[in-house]
């Protein structure tokens, strides 16, 4: 005799009497409640028990159907996913590692909220060789940069291509030198920027990213993103701005707000390293290291995080190097249980071509991260913030979608989160690299075809029903 056999429907039937105890829309009668009968509302073993499931059911190989002609007609290779509430709806060559552009700034991110904290500041001093006497520096006043890749004037911030851009006030620290009591250097302000390296341009980078403003010269001390036109006239927009020398650029800057509020400078801006026994006049502290990586997310911001990654090298290295940096992330993605099996990095903002990320460890870390979070809550919305203020305007995909964008010469890629007007909450990844002539508004189709997603009733439509009053 088939024991296993006899014992299958005994099985079932407990396993039914505690599903019925957990499930919503069903009614047991307790053990001194004699009158009462179960009433299911919606029979156990009904598929309403599974909505997503149900819905899936035609609304995969729907989603599928639109999906598969829209990528095999893409020029050259891609990497994709949709997950309904964490279920695979459909995927297509996630083994492929693929340049990945600015959706790299996910690990980057990532990396610099572990080793920096969400909490933490980046610190620009100034200060001098001896202490100040009756609001007088007797010599140089040193500009030593933290890090910060923040610090502007209004002249640059109204250049900026996003008016919502998140940036922080560089006037704040010569007003902090004005209530400490200053009112007279008999030196210069020199610019140091020993912090990080001085490398101000990646190597492997194309040269154009030098002309085309995609990333300033990068430096530990930067203001207005590098650029020179404001030094005299901070307040004042230019269309003449070039890539300079940040250190300097800022020391000349801060002479001016000085002078502006009062404070003689008898010299001009140089470059140079402080003294040891520097003796701090003043500081400003930046936004907590949450609030640049959400900067950094929103305005996919290449020197904000190619800054993060030199910062990530000091603090875990004691090397503000890119190289060092880059260890750093793929070291920390690895101790946070990541795959980084086919990660080859060569910068930390997503500029470089020859940069490769697995297509599932993105998919992974969408889904860990979460859209809640400080990465996923700084994605561009469509049609309202950020890189995709401009995009996806007047459609359904209009403030229902928030992503990383990606965009080379040879890439395009979003990756995110969405909701469906069916009421799905939808991930996704879109990678696309090779020449695609349609651009941008090829991928944004993309986003478009997932507001189809289970298109018909609803989720809440589909679950199970309420519960029936108990019969007697």
């Amino acid at each position: 005799m088939n024991h296993r056999r006899r014992a299958l429907p005994v099985l079932l039937l407990s396993l039914v009497a505690v599903v019925a105890t957990l499930l919503p829309g069903v009614t047991t009668a307790g053990a001194d409640d004699q009158d009462a009968t179960p009433v299911p509302a919606t029979p156990l073993l009904s598929a309403r028990r599974l909505p997503g499931v149900l819905q899936g059911a035609t609304a995969d190989p729907a989603l599928a159907a639109d999906l598969e002609p829209y990528l095999d007609k893409a020029a050259g290779t891609q990497c994709a996913v949709v997950l309904d509430a964490g279920r695979v709806v459909y995927q297509r060559d996630l083994d492929k590692a693929m340049v990945p552009a600015s959706v790299l700034k996910l690990l980057t991110g990532t990396a610099a909220l572990e080793v920096l904290g969400a909490d933490s500041r980046l610190t620009t001093v100034v200060g001098a060789s001896g202490p100040m006497v009756d609001g007088v520096v007797d010599g140089d006043l040193y500009l030593v940069g933290g890090g910060d890749p923040l610090l502007t004037t209004p002249g640059y911030e109204v250049s900026l291509d996003d008016p919502e851009q998140v940036t922080e006030d560089f006037a704040a620290l010569a007003d902090a030198l004005v209530a400490a009591g200053l009112r007279e250097v008999t030196g210069g302000v020199v610019g140091d920027d020993s912090r990080h390296e001085t490398v101000r341009w990646i190597p492997s980078w194309p040269s154009r990213y030098q002309s085309e403003g995609f990333v300033g010269p990068l430096s530990a001390l930067m203001v207005n993103d590098g650029q020179t036109g404001f030094t005299t006239s901070p307040e004042t927009p230019t269309t003449t701005r070039r890539p300079g020398d940040p250190p300097l650029l800022a020391a000349q800057t801060l002479i001016t707000l000085l002078e502006q509020r009062g404070v003689r400078v008898a010299g001009g801006g140089s470059t140079g390293t402080a003294p040891a026994d520097l003796q701090e006049v003043a500081h400003l502290d930046s936004l907590p290291i949450a609030d640049i990586v959400g900067e950094m997310m929103t305005s996919s911001d290449n020197t904000t995080a190619e800054l993060l990654t030199r910062e990530m090298g000091l603090k875990a290295k004691g090397q503000g190097t890119t190289e060092a940096g880059l260890q750093v992330i793929v070291e920390t993605l690895a101790s946070l249980g990541y795959d980084t099996t086919g990660l080859d990095l060569n910068d930390g903002s997503g500029l470089d071509p020859a940069n490769r990320v697995p297509c599932r460890l993105v998919v992974e870390m969408l889904q860990r991260t979460g859209r809640d979070s400080v990465l996923g809550s700084h994605m561009a919305v469509a049609g309202q913030t950020g890189t995709l203020r401009m995009r996806m305007t007047n459609s359904e995909a209009t403030g229902r979608v928030q992503a990383k964008t990606g965009t080379l010469n040879e890439v395009n890629a979003l990756a995110g989160y969405a909701d469906t007007p069916s009421g799905n909450a939808i991930t996704f990844l879109l990678i696309q690299n090779g020449l695609q002539p349609s651009g941008l508004s090829w991928i944004d189709r993309y986003a478009a075809l997932l507001m189809s997603y289970a298109q018909g009733p609803p989720l809440d439509a589909l679950g199970p029903l309420p519960p029936l009053e108990s019969a007697p």
